[in-house]
């Protein structure tokens, strides 16, 4: 899975940051068999690559929870 497949995965619409968080992880690990936690680490590397490299993630801040 790509680092983009797991942002699009993050947009999906739900609640808070972190719901969204543990929603895309859930689904990235069912997808790639990785265990829930790994999948979370990947997409919180691929989201924090992500805002620096591209600019302001929708929903996504590095720094406090909106």
């Amino acid at each position: 899975m790509t680092n983009d497949e797991m942002i699009d995965c993050f947009m999906s619409p739900k609640d808070s940051r972190h719901q969204r968080m543990l929603w895309a992880a859930c689904k990235i690990a069912r997808l790639t068999g990785v265990t829930e936690g790994g999948a979370y680490q990947m997409l919180l590397s691929a989201l924090i690559e992500a805002e620096t490299t591209r600019g302001p993630i929708p929903g996504f801040s590095i720094t406090a929870d909106e």
